[in-house]
């Protein structure tokens, strides 16, 4: 996955857990009992890896759909291109048996800090840029509900496709990630990291923002079409 996360997908760690036992179902997979703690920590670093390289190449995609007018089976295409192996599926593992390794190990320090790492929080010290202090609550709503209007609009026309059913949906998600950001970074000259550190600066107060919170949950069903169920809503 890549920086924009995650602006449209992350959630905090029980609701992504939780949605993970809601939506997928156990595929066949190594026994849970059979894998280790270094193990765990193993896959955990490759995860970590392996969306470090995504974030970087999607910035570089960003960059690339701001001069120039990608289609999204273009946009696609590139995702596709470099797109890492899933290390869940190099060992075997469905997201629901992983989720209950995690549950398992969550008492071991390295086990915590790689999965923070994995959440992807931005650093208490990004908030500190000129550019983030600029941010205000007000912006950050109007960026969500510019994100919310250019997915939904997206998600729609992906739908209207004849042979939708043949495309990676791990890769359609990373592909209108970077169509969305792009839209963002050219609209309002921020991009994702800095939306993300203002999101961290003003946690408190959008915790208890009503209109933010409606904002996520239409984000979260517009990403629910996309995958062709509804996320489940706590």
């Amino acid at each position: 996955m890549g920086a924009l996360a995650y602006l449209l997908l992350k959630r905090d760690a029980k609701e992504e857990q939780a949605g993970a036992r809601d939506l997928l179902e156990a595929a066949p997979s190594q026994s849970v009992d059979k894998i280790t703690k270094e193990q765990v920590q193993q896959i955990l670093q490759e995860i970590i890896k392996s969306q470090e390289q995504m974030k970087g190449y999607m910035k570089e995609l960003t960059k690339e759909l701001l001069s120039k007018s990608l289609t999204f089976e273009q946009t696609y295409q590139r995702v596709k291109e470099v797109q890492p192996a899933d290390p869940l599926e190099k060992h075997g593992l469905s997201m629901v048996s992983f989720d209950q390794l995690l549950d398992k190990h969550q008492g071991d320090p390295a086990v915590r800090e790689s999965i923070a790492k994995i959440m992807g929080a931005p650093s208490p010290n990004s908030c500190c840029s000129e550019k983030v202090q600029a941010i205000t609550v007000k912006t950050i709503i109007d960026v969500h509900n510019f994100m919310l209007e250019k997915l939904d609009a997206l998600v729609q026309d992906f739908l209207a496709l004849p042979n939708k059913s043949t495309y990676d949906m791990k890769t359609v998600t990373i592909a209108a990630q970077a169509i969305v950001g792009s839209k963002i970074e050219d609209s309002f000259g921020i991009t994702s990291e800095d939306i993300e550190s203002a999101v961290l600066m003003y946690h408190t107060m959008l915790a208890t923002n009503q209109e933010f919170a409606a904002i996520n949950i239409k984000i979260q069903q517009t990403m629910g079409k996309l995958m062709g169920t509804s996320f489940a809503m706590s």
